[in-house]
């Protein structure tokens, strides 16, 4: 997956939306915290990876991958606010998708006390190793979150 070409496309959304709205704003930048708290648990809730009491395979990929593209616009919309230049992630070894879950969410949840570039990239760290899990292909990643951000460029700039 192209991380930095996508990266790339999501600025030029950001920008966009920063002549809209004030992400300086305490009430706005909350709100995007948030909207990532909502979009990790739907991501997780379509894996279903959390339902030890059923023996329920995970939804298809067609349900969970633009979960993922979700959850990775939104983070790489952070990286741009915290001014991040090239994406860089680390390999995860962890194998449990409902601990990489959990980590994730703890990260992503004090966005609102310190937005840096670490906490950001382990959050894209452990986005990517989801779908590795997931078994998700470059191509399939590559053209979800493509064709998710040519929807919202259509929608922002007509």
């Amino acid at each position: 997956m192209d991380l930095n070409k996508i990266y790339e496309k999501e600025k030029i959304i950001n920008s966009y939306f920063r002549k809209k709205y004030d992400y300086q704003n305490e009430e706005v930048f909350n709100k995007q915290v948030l909207e990532l708290l909502c979009e990790l648990s739907e991501f997780a809730y379509e894996t279903k990876c959390f339902k030890y009491w059923k023996n329920e395979s995970q939804s298809n990929p067609d349900v969970t991958i633009p979960e993922f593209a979700d959850c990775l616009m939104i983070t790489l919309c952070f990286c741009d606010l915290a001014n991040i230049d090239n994406i860089e992630i680390e390999e995860i070894k962890e194998k449990d998708m409902v601990k990489l879950f959990i980590e994730t969410n703890k990260l992503a949840s004090t966005l609102t006390i310190n937005l840096n570039k670490e906490i950001l990239l382990k959050i894209l760290s452990y986005l990517i190793a989801l779908s590795k899990l997931l078994g998700y292909s470059e191509d399939e990643l590559n053209h979800y979150c493509l064709e998710k951000m040519n929807k919202t460029l259509k929608m922002i700039s007509e």
